[in-house]
């Protein structure tokens, strides 16, 4: 009989939205990291990588426009970033962080398909994004949110960002992704007024370099970007290949599978994860998926 899978990151997901671990990168990972990023985000503010999120703009598609004003940076694994995209390659597919999402998807690793790479980082201007679920939009009535709050599998995949750099961007309501919205997370969800202010129960996540917190997309969450402070976040996603059909829209909404046949992985967990993602969009082609929020 196989060994059991742990559960520990599995269920504090499911009972709060979020699971946390402190310390996951060592000192010295962090120093590669930080290195590498720093490289990728003076070649983005530069005008180098089109595939950027531009302030002022919380969902895709982004403008072609270029601006050094830009708050993420997406396609970390995108062939064309050649060398500044390796070492990301050995980040994204490593034994220790798919465990986590081993446990955090109650499947073994073979099971587990690449889905998103990105890095977060400080706009050069102040910004805020709105309260929201990732894949539920706001203006859905509460019959149609209980819908499809039933309808999703909690864990059809899993969401994370991994701090290089002290971070408090990231503002959730516990517990908000198993429920219907309250009367006040309504109105300051569909409220365009309203979107940015407090909301009762909600906490700032805390990271510091190194820290990894792994969260349910459909917990009420929003972002506060500080420029003053360097903000360096990786944020990703690993799919359950037992439902990617639910995931589709949401990860080839971001363009992914028009790249995905060049990457050369540079190791064998990255070839696998690969092919998992090369079959879903191979499912889709052809199909226009649309994006799951607008704004």
């Amino acid at each position: 009989m196989p060994a059991p899978i742990p559960h520990k990151h599995h269920d504090e997901i499911e009972q709060d939205g979020f699971t946390l671990i402190r310390n996951f990168l060592t000192p010295e990972e962090i120093d590669t990291y930080l290195e590498a990023s720093d490289k990728l985000v003076q070649y983005a503010r530069e005008g180098n990588w089109p595939a950027v999120r531009t302030r002022g703009k919380q969902f895709p598609p982004w403008p072609k426009n270029f601006s050094p004003d830009i708050w993420g940076i997406s396609g970390l694994l995108h062939p064309d970033l050649h060398e500044l995209s390796f070492p990301f390659h050995d980040l994204y597919a490593n034994d220790r962080i798919l465990a986590v999402v081993s446990d955090i998807l109650q499947v073994d690793k073979s099971m587990i398909s690449m889905e998103l790479l990105n890095m977060l980082i400080n706009p050069m201007t102040d910004f805020e994004l709105d309260w929201h679920r990732d894949t539920i939009k706001p203006e859905v009535s509460p019959s149609e949110e209980q819908e499809e709050l039933l309808n999703v599998e909690a864990f059809a995949g899993a969401q994370f960002n991994l701090a290089l750099t002290d971070d408090a961007c990231l503002i959730v309501v516990p517990g908000s992704h198993k429920r219907l919205r309250t009367d006040e997370e309504r109105e300051k969800t569909v409220d365009p007024n309203r979107r940015k202010e407090h909301i009762t129960g909600e906490i700032v996540v805390e990271l510091k370099p190194g820290d990894l917190v792994f969260y349910n997309n459909n917990i009420l969450h929003r972002a506060k970007y500080d420029s003053s402070k360097k903000r360096l976040t990786l944020h990703g996603s690993y799919g359950n290949v037992k439902h990617g059909k639910s995931r589709a829209k949401g990860i080839l909404q971001h363009g992914v599978a028009e790249w995905l046949p060049r990457l050369q992985p540079r190791n064998e967990d990255l070839a696998r994860l690969k092919q998992k993602l090369v079959d879903l969009a191979n499912e889709f082609e052809g199909v226009d998926l649309g994006y799951a929020q607008e704004g």
